[in-house]
């Protein structure tokens, strides 16, 4: 059996996820850097990259390609909890505007991947990024969790994805979805909830029920995706000063290779947040496939 998989379904010893939680690697500030995510229901077995393993046809492909041509935009393959036939019928479609005061999620359903690109390509990006609601998208009312299941790309993300799944999946009633690679295959279960753009590492189904009711555990939290890295592990930093998600601006004002300082500001007031750039004490690979080596994180004074 291999060593990146253990019996009964679990993380094997030199996993990436389980070398990660065995050197107490920080998870603040690791978050992706998005703004706009952008999710395609896509049915049926996934390669590593699935919206273009087997992919969405050529004009959708294309209209794709030029949305997430911009850096702080993030393409997610989305599909139902459950099984996974190849689906033929109505997909549903997915962009969220992830923003400390202004975050929202809108919904389309289309019948072909012909309808898709005529959908993405009159996408205005320009206009999602400054908050306003694409035409003809209806804007959601809840929000929905995303769980990375994707095995293809890392082992980890199938193990542990899955086991969240299952353990959640009949705690609560709640829009979950299963999401291609978010990135940090190391910190799975990688979880992200929309349009917050609140990303969660290494986390179980008691803390996710906890994070649904406002109070996510700090010590899971990767950071917010609207903001930069530097930011994100200061936001969290910051709390109780101001509490976790109750920022209504996080301001880098110095920064360097090495240290940085963040302030933070909320409805009942501002904290200053002096963070340093530092190497974690035990390197690890960054995926199953990699080899170990030194990652550096912000971490606060």
């Amino acid at each position: 059996m291999s060593s990146l998989v253990g019996t009964h379904g679990q993380l094997g010893v030199n996993s990436c996820a389980a070398l990660s939680q065995a050197s107490h690697e920080p998870l603040a500030g690791t978050a992706p850097h998005v703004a706009v995510w952008i999710c395609i229901e896509q049915e049926g077995a996934w390669g590593a990259h699935p919206l273009t393993e087997p992919g969405l046809g050529s004009g959708a492909g294309d209209a794709l390609a030029a949305l997430t041509d911009n850096d702080f935009v993030m393409a997610l393959a989305i599909r139902r909890v459950g099984r996974h036939p190849r689906a033929t019928g109505t997909r549903t479609v997915m962009i969220a505007r992830s923003d400390l005061t202004d975050a929202w999620l809108c919904t389309r359903d289309v019948d072909s991947d012909d309808q898709l690109a005529t959908v993405l390509g009159d996408v205005d990006l320009d206009a999602v990024m400054t908050g306003r609601v694409p035409s003809g998208w209806e804007r959601a009312t809840e929000s929905v969790t995303l769980i990375c299941t994707n095995g293809k790309r890392d082992v980890c993300c199938a193990i542990e994805g899955r086991r969240i799944i299952d353990e959640v999946s009949d705690l609560a009633e709640h829009h979950y979805w299963e999401c291609s690679h978010l990135g940090g295959h190391r910190y799975a279960p990688s979880v992200l909830l929309l349009p917050a753009g609140l990303v969660l590492g290494q986390i179980s189904a008691t803390e996710l029920m906890q994070t649904h009711t406002g109070n996510p555990p700090l010590a899971r939290v990767r950071g917010r995706s609207c903001l930069p890295a530097a930011a994100q592990a200061a936001e969290i930093a910051a709390d109780p000063q101001v509490p976790f998600g109750t920022a209504t601006a996080v301001t880098v004002e110095t920064i360097d290779e090495h240290r940085a300082t963040v302030q933070v500001h909320g409805l009942s007031g501002s904290t200053s947040i002096s963070l340093v750039h530092q190497a974690h004490s035990v390197p690890s690979p960054i995926s199953c496939e990699a080899v170990s080596q030194s990652r550096s994180h912000w971490l606060s004074l």
